[in-house]
């Protein structure tokens, strides 16, 4: 059965960041060279030339022809295995190399989704900017103007961890955990010219919520954990970035509150996923992380309104 995830992003983002309490940096495995080496190669797509990169872990092929950006994928992509391997405690490397499609254009991008699913590929054409993982190959294309790379990039960690997953894992993750964990991975900043992670440095999810909570429009738990985001991209694209940027919330949540309070039962998950041994408790996923789940729903919202509050300490 093909598996699809999808990813979705603000129209418009504002290329500005917050600060945060959690910074995590990639770190490089010991049993992985400090500078990974990679082989490139010339590559077409429908009459467009364009690259390829093989690196120990993925093979990237892209139309882009920005230079700057074209250049920066091979790295860009390794710290990022570094960090999907590090940030939960120890993960493992995938077993195969992972597919990537980046591409130039929207009209490339959708030449490729109806080469891989065929009539089937006009369903996704509204999802806009956006990026979509199909059976592990990611299928990408690039979002911003005048030669930036910080959308585009965003979108490539989000749509890698869901690679990286389907190829490491087991056992699938429930959708909504893998869904927050991939909105989680968007935030990152630059440092001369390393990549730092930060996960709060995500002003689209950061100002979707703030304005969900103003409105006084959060979803329930419940409703959050029990949705599909392919059945709610029909429903409109306000819908589908509300359910988003709530998961990252969620997933913040998990993983910051209460100095981590949360944060074992988050990677028990992953550990249970990963060899192959995850079922959802008896009761739901809240079960997960707590006997109590309307007192874990409490602290969730009391969190989140102080989390996203302009001038907040968290931020």
């Amino acid at each position: 059965m093909m598996k699809f995830l999808l990813h979705a992003i603000l129209l418009i983002l504002l290329l500005c960041s917050c600060g945060q309490k959690q910074n995590t940096k990639a770190h490089t495995s010991p049993s992985v060279a400090i500078v990974p080496k990679f082989e490139m190669n010339k590559w077409q797509f429908d009459g467009a030339q364009g690259v390829q990169f093989i690196t120990p872990h993925w093979d990237i092929r892209s139309t882009i022809q920005i230079s700057r950006i074209v250049d920066s994928l091979p790295d860009f992509y390794n710290d990022l295995l570094d960090h999907y391997t590090t940030v939960f405690g120890e993960l493992p490397y995938p077993p195969k190399r992972i597919d990537v499609f980046l591409f130039a254009t929207e009209s490339q991008w959708r030449k490729k989704l109806q080469e891989m699913l065929g009539a089937e590929a006009s369903q996704w054409y509204s999802l806009g900017k956006g990026g979509l993982t199909i059976d592990g190959t990611g299928v990408l294309y690039h979002l911003d103007r005048r030669g930036r790379s910080r959308v585009t990039l965003r979108i490539a960690a989000h749509e890698g961890w869901h690679q990286y997953a389907e190829a490491t894992f087991k056992t699938c993750l429930p959708t909504w955990l893998d869904e927050g964990i991939g909105t989680w991975m968007e935030g990152f900043r630059i440092r001369n010219g390393e990549v730092v992670f930060t996960p709060a440095s995500n002003w689209d999810r950061l100002s979707t919520v703030r304005k969900l909570v103003q409105a006084e429009r959060l979803d329930s738990l419940a409703y959050l954990l029990g949705s599909d985001p392919s059945t709610l991209l029909a429903t409109g694209r306000t819908t589908l970035l509300g359910y988003y940027a709530q998961l990252w919330a969620l997933t913040s949540f998990i993983i910051e509150y209460d100095e981590g309070k949360y944060f074992p039962g988050l990677k028990k998950i992953l550990h249970s996923a990963l060899d192959g041994t995850l079922l959802e408790p008896r009761g739901g996923w809240m079960f997960a992380f707590t006997d109590n789940p309307v007192a874990f729903e409490r602290e969730y919202i009391d969190w989140v309104k102080e989390y996203v509050r302009p001038g907040s300490s968290w931020r």
